[in-house]
């Protein structure tokens, strides 16, 4: 009776941080317009599907879209059907995500680290800085990190707990399957290999075909995967799955593409800011567990588990050559669990932090805090003139660190941990309410995109850039599966639009080569001018303008 009682109370805890949780990724997420690139890519991907009906190719722009598999779109279709072709709908499956994460988290790690180790380590997912971008966005990665979580602790569970084989096992499967729809083939051969190591490590190998549930694991892996790689390779003479392999996998891996390249070091740099402000006890985790490594490893599997996870996972991408913070949001959890574990070591007396430690750990966060002000109050104006300044960026992590300071002088852990995660809450009010609204006046394209649905009503027209190129406003301004025209000979290119569609042609190009554009038109050509605003991405003015044929 006392356990059931003991479940129920945890049970209600994670309900309760799934609802915080949702709350603060959900805090007007969808006042914010589209972020370029991957936001409205995912997006008018999503608005060319629904305009031709067919969910199984995805195109950009009229064009075949190899870079994601099918199942973030049908997500997302899911909430455009709920709330709109907006942000909101576009989103809302990203905010669910993360607190099903949250929720996950709090409830699959309370056998393995204890209650309150659970519940801090969804606390700790909850709050951290990355978090406060990667479930606010239009993107497949919120997926795939549930996915991949779900996977790796399912297999963890069936192995420790033989009674739950049954069903953990096959969720296992399925999870690296579905992930594997959503992303594509790392997100079961990375979790493969992490299971594979972790089963030699324990010189247990043939636990994986003995006890491992293979037989229906592999089938239903299959069932869920191969049916939509199959369609939309016969539907498209599998130029999709070719250009998906070539491109989004191989050549990812092997060449940094649109510029996204860092040193091998790049993920300790990129993990340790995401997981801001836990990050900076990481140092008070691991040097302890690394010094007694072989103890730890032998008594405690879990946590074997958890450090090959989290090593295996960022070793992999370091050694790729396209970085972005992106790829190895999946090692947060492994990381934020070890943390939790050592955090309830200290707080129930067996194992204490360094004193020293986390007043310098602390010291360390205020430092940053105070930096990311003087960046905010200086750098900023002169990189990003009509911005301003936004040092308020840098004072949520120096007062939540100063806060703490006084917790520990009062010898109190809890209210450290408390200040922080207020600190991690006024930052996200901070940006959410104060950057997020800055950065949307200086992104033009959704007014660009009003304007010409405004004039035009259900009347036909045409897009196009020239010397300049942004997603949204081909998601904004177009209506349907529209597309743009890049042009590269205005003079050559123009008429030929005019007279192929019927209607106006709505150009964008940035002011400087408005002369250059007057002096390609012709007589038969009129051109107005609508609109000119600085644009953030480009840190330039822009131009729309509005060409008729006479």
């Amino acid at each position: 009776m006392a356990k059931t009682a003991t479940a129920e109370h945890h049970l209600f805890h994670a309900l309760l941080l799934f609802v915080f949780a949702f709350w603060l990724f959900g805090f007007h997420v969808g006042d914010a317009s589209l972020w370029d690139i991957d936001e409205p890519n995912n997006a008018q991907c999503l608005k060319e599907m629904i305009a031709h009906d067919n969910y199984v190719v995805p195109t950009f722009n009229g064009n075949l879209r190899p870079d994601k598999p099918i199942l973030n779109y049908w997500l997302m279709d899911l909430g455009v059907r709920l709330l709109g072709m907006n942000s909101w709908g576009l989103r809302i499956g990203s905010v669910a995500l993360g607190a099903l994460l949250v929720l996950y988290l709090s409830l699959a790690l309370r056998r393995l680290l204890g209650a309150r180790a659970a519940l801090l380590t969804g606390l700790f997912t909850a709050t951290a800085l990355h978090s406060q971008i990667i479930f606010r966005a239009a993107v497949p990665d919120p997926l795939v990190i549930f996915l991949v979580t779900v996977s790796l602790l399912s297999y963890l569970r069936g192995y420790l707990y033989p009674e739950e084989r049954r069903w953990q096992y096959p969720l296992s499967y399925a999870a690296m399957g579905l992930g594997t729809l959503c992303e594509g083939p790392i997100f079961f051969l990375l979790p493969g290999l992490i299971i594979t190591v972790f089963l030699l490590l324990r010189q247990d190998l043939p636990h994986l075909w003995r006890e491992g549930r293979l037989r229906w694991g592999l089938p239903l892996f299959l069932v869920l995967t191969l049916p939509w790689y199959l369609a939309v390779g016969i539907e498209t003479h599998w130029r999709w799955d070719l250009l998906f392999i070539a491109q989004q996998n191989v050549g990812r891996y092997t060449g940094a593409m649109q510029g996204h390249q860092g040193p091998i070091f790049y993920y300790l740099i990129s993990t340790f800011l995401g997981l801001l402000p836990w990050s900076v006890f990481f140092p008070q985790v691991f040097a302890p567990l690394w010094l007694q490594r072989r103890e730890y490893f032998r008594s405690r599997p879990d946590l074997l588990f958890f450090g090959l996870w989290a090593g295996l996972w960022i070793a992999f991408f370091s050694l790729g050559a396209t970085k972005l913070p992106n790829y190895v949001w999946e090692a947060y959890p492994p990381l934020l669990a070890l943390l939790a574990w050592r955090v309830e070591l200290a707080l129930s007396g067996v194992h204490a932090l360094s004193g020293r430690g986390i007043v310098a750990s602390l010291v360390a966060l205020a430092a940053l805090g105070g930096i990311l002000l003087g960046l905010g109050a200086t750098l900023v104006p002169q990189q990003i003139p009509p911005l301003g300044a936004v040092a308020y960026i840098g004072l949520p992590y120096l007062a939540a660190a100063l806060l703490a300071l006084y917790f520990v002088y009062r010898g109190q852990f809890l209210g450290v941990i408390g200040s922080l995660g207020a600190g991690a809450v006024a930052l996200t009010f901070c940006l959410v309410l104060l950057l997020l609204p800055a950065l949307d006046r200086l992104k033009p394209s959704v007014h660009m995109g009003e304007m010409v649905r405004g004039m035009e009503g259900s009347r036909p027209y045409s897009l196009a850039t020239w010397r300049w190129w942004e997603p949204s406003f081909l998601f904004y301004a177009g209506r349907g599966a529209m597309t743009a025209t890049q042009l590269t000979n205005p003079q050559q290119q123009i008429p030929q639009l005019l007279a192929k569609h019927p209607g106006p042609l709505f150009l964008v190009l940035p002011q400087r080569d408005l002369p250059a554009l007057h002096a390609d038109l012709t007589s038969q050509e009129n051109l107005r001018e609508l609109y000119h605003a600085y644009e953030l991405y480009s840190r330039q003015q822009i131009s729309l303008v509005r060409i008729d044929a006479h």
